[in-house]
């Protein structure tokens, strides 16, 4: 019943968002598998909603994996542009339906901060105006960086050529999107023991 509060608190602000919308909002959704080294393991939904100047993604994660006992993953993500602005981001994951870790960002004015629990950090630098979650929306053609949410900071995206684009991670870790007509129909998060790939649904 708690992590069901806790999932509820987290849905209702979106959903009174998205229900004051009203017939000008424009949505967008795409639905990819998720597999580990060729095994489906789970799904990842990445959602766009535009209104009035205004821009926000919802990214939902679920994984189940482990040799003798699954661990379920579960991440969501909803950020916020406003005038193609980034301004704020929330974090949350759990693992085996136990709230693992909440994370904030959120543009003050002069810069953005960053909360993890009860820490705050300060990220200097001007405001983004692509973040991770634009990549699935927006082939990054002459773009260089991009904000990435879950580190806090900016990344640099590398064209690979034939509508492929690379980002190395802070932890070692390789992103690879692939775009066919302008969407993103793989993505290979490619790692020193393991390759996980997210593969459009038809």
């Amino acid at each position: 019943m708690c992590v069901m509060k806790k999932f509820l608190i987290l849905l209702t602000p979106a959903l009174l968002m998205l229900a004051s919308f009203g017939p000008s909002a424009s949505v967008d959704d795409f639905n990819y598998e998720v597999f580990i080294d060729g095994r489906p393991i789970g799904s990842y939904a990445v959602n766009r909603t535009e209104v009035n100047g205004t821009t926000h993604f919802r990214v939902e994660n679920s994984t189940a994996a482990g040799l003798i006992r699954k661990s379920e993953h579960k991440f969501v993500m909803l950020t916020s542009f406003d005038e193609a602005k980034f301004v704020s981001s929330d974090m949350k994951t759990w693992v085996n339906q136990e709230l693992e870790s909440s994370t904030v960002i959120h543009w003050d004015g002069n810069k953005y901060v960053r909360q993890d629990g009860e820490k705050l950090t300060e990220i200097p630098g001007t405001m983004a105006t692509f973040s991770s979650p634009c990549m699935f929306f927006e082939e990054p053609m002459n773009r260089t960086t991009l904000f990435y949410e879950k580190y806090g900071m900016e990344l640099p995206v590398t064209d690979l050529g034939n509508h492929r684009y690379e980002v190395k991670l802070p932890n070692g870790a390789t992103e690879r999107y692939s775009y066919k007509d302008g969407e993103v129909v793989q993505v290979d998060l490619i790692q020193s023991f393991t390759t996980i790939t997210l593969v459009a649904k038809s």
